[in-house]
């Protein structure tokens, strides 16, 4: 081969060499939507950012499901995160959703309450505000979602009992309400003698003071939830587009792997 070929194969494969070395364009992935997933995703974040140093992963403050899935098809986040299926008008607007997880739904309360558990037909007489009382004769008082919130319809779920129960609480004058999943934790776990639903994974990956109660007997772990044993659970779902960048897929395939499965279920998981 000649020199002058040669050296222009040298300078080819010297440049290919160049251009592999350098680092992937430096990306942020921004993800938002229900805040009963935020905590996860910060650890997961967290995880495949020590494999991916070239990206960062933002996490927004709560949007809510509907939020999130709107964020995602306007293109304002990569990664939207719901607590619902999607409607027919978002699927063929372009979302598309995978549930990477099921999480038990709970009734808590303060770290430092005696209780431990409750009774289907106790938690209807609180409710319906026959009883306003904890088994120790303290106060109980009600944290509710709004009519409508994927928390307030999976209790109205339990049962005839606890739908006409939570419908009853819904008409009380002077209840408490919390409209996303971080206002709930907090009141929750400011309120004297509060009792409401939130997620095993929420209090698990933001690492809350709330205490999981048992629902009749079983006490609310991922395994009893995927044995069928526990009530009450709450889907948890990744939503992307066709617009969504390589990099944020990557990420969504890390969440579904098994280093990310693992994570999930030791907080509070259930990775069918």
């Amino acid at each position: 081969m000649p020199r002058s070929a040669i050296s222009r194969l040298a300078l080819l494969l010297a440049l290919a060499w160049l251009c592999f070395q350098q680092p992937a364009r430096a990306e942020e992935i921004r993800i938002g939507g229900t805040g009963a997933s935020l905590g996860a995703m910060r650890l997961l974040a967290a995880a495949w950012g020590r494999t991916q140093p070239a990206h960062t992963v933002t996490v927004l403050p709560s949007l809510g499901s509907g939020g999130g899935i709107k964020a995602a098809l306007s293109g304002a986040v990569q990664v939207g995160l719901s607590s619902r299926p999607l409607t027919e008008a978002e699927r063929q607007a372009g979302a598309v959703a995978v549930e990477y997880g099921r999480t038990p739904l709970v009734f808590a309360t303060a770290l430092s309450a005696k209780a431990n558990g409750l009774s289907q037909p106790q938690v209807a007489d609180l409710y319906a505000g026959r009883s306003n009382q904890w088994p120790d004769g303290s106060r109980v008082r009600l944290v509710m979602r709004p009519r409508g919130d994927t928390d307030a319809d999976t209790v109205k779920g339990l049962s005839p009992a606890m739908r006409q129960a939570v419908e009853l609480a819904e008409q009380r004058p002077g209840m408490a309400f919390a409209l996303s999943d971080q206002e709930a934790a907090t009141q929750l776990s400011t309120l004297p003698g509060a009792l409401g639903t939130v997620t095993l994974a929420q209090i698990r990956s933001e690492q809350l003071p709330l205490k999981p109660l048992a629902l009749h007997g079983v006490a609310p772990t991922a395994q009893a939830l995927a044995e069928g044993r526990y009530p009450m659970a709450k889907a948890l779902l990744l939503v992307t587009t066709a617009k969504t960048s390589p990099a944020a897929l990557d990420f969504v395939a890390y969440v579904r792997s098994a280093p990310g499965r693992r994570l999930l279920a030791d907080a509070g998981h259930w990775v069918p």
